[in-house]
């Protein structure tokens, strides 16, 4: 089966670049449409951390208050671990994310 689809921006990916790219046209009352290779929704984050610019264009998108809401604090990402498994030999640890104790006055 075969359809035709016209748009005026064909945005190929759904990870968080062509979803905001979406978002963003969007508001401009741009046509735009977005393919992915994958016919499901990840049921698990894709992101772990969430830089100032990108939380500058989601206060534009109107979508801050909700990406606040379901983030992970920060003292809950305080280790970067190195295991076989998620219930596997833990090989190494190391303070992430501004966590380490000589940190706390930045």
């Amino acid at each position: 089966m075969s359809a035709d689809y016209t748009t005026d921006v064909l945005i190929v990916g759904s990870g968080p670049a062509g979803s905001t790219c979406a978002a963003l046209l969007g508001t401009y009352g741009i046509a735009n449409m977005v393919v992915s290779r994958f016919g499901w929704l990840a049921d698990t984050p894709r992101a772990h951390i969430t830089n100032q610019r990108t939380m500058e264009v989601l206060r534009d998108l109107g979508l801050e208050e909700e990406a606040v809401s379901v983030s992970s604090h920060q003292d809950l990402m305080a280790n970067n671990v190195f295991c076989h498994s998620l219930a596997g030999e833990e090989f190494g640890r190391l303070l992430s994310w501004g966590n380490h104790p000589a940190r706390k006055a930045d």
